[in-house]
């Protein structure tokens, strides 16, 4: 599947991709560090070329329709966060959601795969379902965390897989296989919303050096931080793809 990838940090979800056999396409980060980062990988050879756009707000989607088959990122959790102030998904860093749903609009991809703060489920998730479907996607979501994994340290997040009807997945995909890995186990999965805004048992998102090779130099925190677990990141995809399909048989 050809991915294009938004807020893409240092390549965290960009490396998840890669395990589950994504061809990523174009990416979009404005910050100059992790964009760095994806540009030396391209140089090492350890990614294949892409173009990397620095401003989601100007990316025209429309011009990467029929080439995309996933959008693919983490929009800013800042104002979600529990470690953050609070302002919610109409904040200004993880207000850019509305960029996000509008370029999964101009693509029209057959999935769009999203991660974010465990927080956003109540802090945003109703947006985030009600744009999706405004946009024609059913969606499915989980928790799962990087321990889950069998990582050390916690990192929780929140997962979210959006899918276009059926009929045209089918028609363009068949019955190839889109997972190249093994399955981990996964955490807790609470499917409900009302469920979940009943729980006080939420984590806070931990911010620590992580022990993955996501972010060279660990002195860059802000990447270290933002970065997804590429493993967490596939097998997320895998499990709310198993479900989609499970759905819809």
């Amino acid at each position: 599947m050809n991915e294009l990838a938004l807020f893409a940090g240092a390549g965290g979800g960009i490396l998840g991709g890669h395990l589950l056999g994504w061809k990523t396409v174009c990416a979009v980060e404005r910050d100059a560090y992790a964009a760095g980062v994806l540009a030396q990988r391209q140089n090492d050879g350890l990614l294949p070329p892409f173009p990397i756009w620095s401003d989601v707000q100007t990316f025209d989607g429309k011009l990467w329709r029929g080439c995309v088959d996933v959008v693919s990122g983490g929009f800013p959790c800042q104002d979600i966060s529990f470690a953050g102030k609070g302002k919610g998904i109409t904040g200004e860093r993880s207000g850019l959601w509305k960029e996000f749903a509008r370029i999964i609009g101009e693509v029209r991809p057959p999935y769009a795969f999203i991660e974010n703060s465990p927080a956003l489920i109540i802090r945003g998730l109703d947006v985030v379902l009600s744009d999706l479907a405004l946009c024609g996607y059913d969606a499915e979501w989980l928790c799962l965390s990087g321990k889950a994994c069998g990582a050390v340290h916690l990192r929780d997040r929140i997962w979210i897989l959006a899918a276009d009807n059926r009929s045209q997945r089918d028609e363009r995909f068949g019955k190839e296989p889109l997972l190249r890995i093994d399955p981990f186990p996964w955490g807790k999965d609470v499917r409900r919303l009302a469920e979940l805004r009943k729980r006080s048992d939420i984590p806070q998102p931990l911010i620590r050096r992580i022990n993955h090779d996501v972010a060279f130099g660990m002195d860059r925190l802000k990447a270290i931080g933002n970065g997804q677990i590429p493993r967490v990141a596939a097998t997320a995809f895998h499990t709310l793809m198993r479900r989609i399909d499970h759905e819809n048989h």
